[in-house]
């Protein structure tokens, strides 16, 4: 029904989510592989991107809606619990094969591992030689933790996006505002970027 709330409508498992991210996931291993006909490969990254920010924020909403609040700190905890390990025991691996000699020596490796681990990784290679066009082809000869540029971005989104729903949903009282207040964070996120890659560049 028209009057029902958001997640009402959208938190059933939807099987078709797990089918575009094997085909987000099968895009960017060709890209990164060179061929030239799927030169447009690296949206796969774009998609998951999307699709986080689809869930993430149905889940904040879905609690929203069953408790009256979202508790961050649950929030957060989930998101370590569900990306801290892998990512650790990755950056662990690339130590160690750093360590025993496995690997290219590089003066900039020791930095790599810490601002990966820190998910500031796309802004030590954005202030370094690359620019976020490069970023998407990076490779394990740029860096053993290349891929961390995205990892990077996605959790920064973690941090940033439950704070701003929280102050949405504080400031305003009805779904109706709510949906304007974010069609209108959607127009002036999709008309910035041109405007910002006039004025600065595409980074």
């Amino acid at each position: 029904p028209s009057t029902a709330k958001p997640t009402e409508r959208l938190m059933a498992y939807q099987p078709a989510l797990d089918g575009v991210r094997g085909l987000a996931v099968l895009m960017v291993l060709c890209f990164h592989q060179g061929w030239s006909w799927i030169s447009g490969g690296y949206v796969g990254v774009s998609v998951f991107f999307t699709l986080s920010g689809f869930l993430i924020t149905t889940l904040l909403l879905r609690e929203h809606i069953r408790d009256g609040r979202i508790a961050p700190a649950k929030f957060y905890q989930r998101r370590v619990k569900r990306l801290m390990p892998a990512s650790l025991f990755c950056l662990i691996a690339v130590s160690l094969k750093a360590w025993v000699g496995w690997l290219p020596q590089s003066d900039r490796l020791r930095g790599d591992v810490a601002s990966a681990a820190l998910q500031v990784y796309n802004w030590r290679a954005l202030t370094g030689t690359f620019s976020y066009a490069q970023l998407l082809g990076l490779s394990a000869s740029d860096s053993a933790v290349a891929h961390f540029w995205s990892l990077a971005i996605e959790e920064q989104f973690y941090w940033v996006w439950p704070v701003a729903v929280i102050g949405i949903l504080a400031a305003t009282k009805s779904w109706k505002v709510r949906r304007w207040v974010l069609t209108g964070i959607t127009v002036v996120s999709m008309a910035l970027p041109p405007l910002i890659a006039s004025r600065w560049g595409g980074d």
